[in-house]
């Protein structure tokens, strides 16, 4: 992740342990696309149990750095105003 923006140059290293917020984020985020699978792997299938431990376990850690990327991006938005129109103010890169 780079230190700042190259457009606006907005820190993104704002405090120390900022981005642990962004931990619990995540786990919502997890938690919903860990129901769906365990319901379809259990009523649907006829794997046994390791198994469907084995593939969840593998999705999650699959998809952990794209869920963390996407749970920064949440939490940053959250105390950090978006200004679409920023390009255009002449005073940004004074």
């Amino acid at each position: 992740m780079p230190d700042a923006c190259p457009i606006c140059k907005q820190d993104f290293k704002i405090e120390p342990g900022f981005y642990s917020g962004a931990l619990w984020v995540s786990y919502p985020i997890l938690v919903l696309l860990i129901i769906p699978l365990s319901f379809f792997l259990v009523n649907d299938s006829m794997i046994s149990i390791g198994w469907i431990f084995f593939i969840m376990a593998s999705v999650v850690f699959g998809l952990q750095p794209i869920i963390m990327r996407f749970s920064r991006a949440i939490w940053i938005n959250v105390f950090v105003h978006y200004d679409p129109n920023i390009l255009n103010d002449p005073k940004t890169f004074e």
